[in-house]
């Protein structure tokens, strides 16, 4: 709420480098410029929660299930074990 009142100062500085239309309304662009920074930091946000257990079995975690079975079935072929477990089939677009 306070972002565009702290960035005013820093507009008012490029009244002086502006020309044409812009000259001495510099101050307004405060207003979509700290909204444009609000709506990048709550998308950081909201990226950095859905990364942050990658493991909950949601559309974009790790496949972890599918990656042990893959080391089991790929170690027990090297062991020369007969007998390996079969290969799960996807029933969907979401592999875990």
């Amino acid at each position: 709420m306070l972002l565009p009142l702290a960035m005013i100062d820093e507009m008012r500085k490029l009244d002086a480098v502006a020309s044409g239309v812009m000259q001495g309304n510099m101050v307004w662009l405060a207003i979509p410029l700290s909204a444009l920074v609000s709506w990048m930091f709550a998308s950081l946000d909201r990226v950095g929660e859905s990364t942050a257990n990658p493991f909950e079995g949601g559309a974009n975690d790790v496949p972890i299930s599918s990656i042990c079975s893959a080391i089991e079935v790929d170690l027990r072929q090297m062991l020369g074990e007969t007998g390996l477990p079969v290969a799960r089939r996807r029933e969907s677009d979401i592999v875990l």
